[in-house]
């Protein structure tokens, strides 16, 4: 519920510092709800496409950005298989709209819409309502989003020396971008 304005805060304090880049960590984040992902999509997408859903009657519901606040910057967006369900919808939209530069590994590929159903003695039920789509129509469940460069984690520089090469890789990438 919060994540949203701690988003934008920190993007505005980013913006108002002179942002040159950014790098946006989803590694490890297993997502959240659609109506979050959207408001934050909203702030870095061009107009257009954010995603869409379709249940198992084509019924399809669409979800779209004015691109009012659009990034205009370049970006990293770091993902790993632990990424899933709204990171990957953002890691998606960015990719689709040649905003960002995926990197580190394959998502964890939860492209399904779920809700859940309390019952009267206390239960509930998980039900699968729909499935999402990237903006340009692709597939994510079971097979997950494709870094563009593809950085495997080093556990033991990370552990032993506390160097985290998948930001590394990331700032020099940018830092590159940034120079051109």
């Amino acid at each position: 519920d919060v994540t949203e304005d701690q988003f934008a805060e920190a993007l505005a304090e980013c913006r108002g510092n002179g942002m040159k880049a950014l790098i946006l960590d989803l590694r490890s984040n297993p997502g959240g709800n659609l109506s979050t992902v959207c408001e934050i999509s909203r702030m870095l997408l061009p107009k257009g496409m954010i995603v869409f859903t379709e249940d198992k009657y084509g019924v399809r519901d669409e979800y779209t950005c004015d691109g009012v606040r659009k990034l205009e910057v370049p970006a990293v967006v770091l993902v790993n298989g632990y990424s899933a369900s709204a990171s990957e919808i953002l890691a998606g939209a960015l990719k689709d709209h040649g905003m960002a530069t995926i990197m580190g590994t394959t998502t964890f590929g939860k492209g399904i819409v779920q809700r859940v159903i309390s019952l009267s003695d206390g239960s509930a039920v998980k039900l699968t309502v729909s499935k999402y789509y990237t903006p340009n129509g692709n597939d994510i469940h079971e097979k997950g989003i494709e870094p563009d460069v593809v950085v495997e984690f080093d556990a033991d520089a990370y552990y032993d020396e506390g160097i985290d090469n998948q930001l590394q890789e990331a700032i020099s990438y940018l830092s590159a971008e940034t120079e051109e």
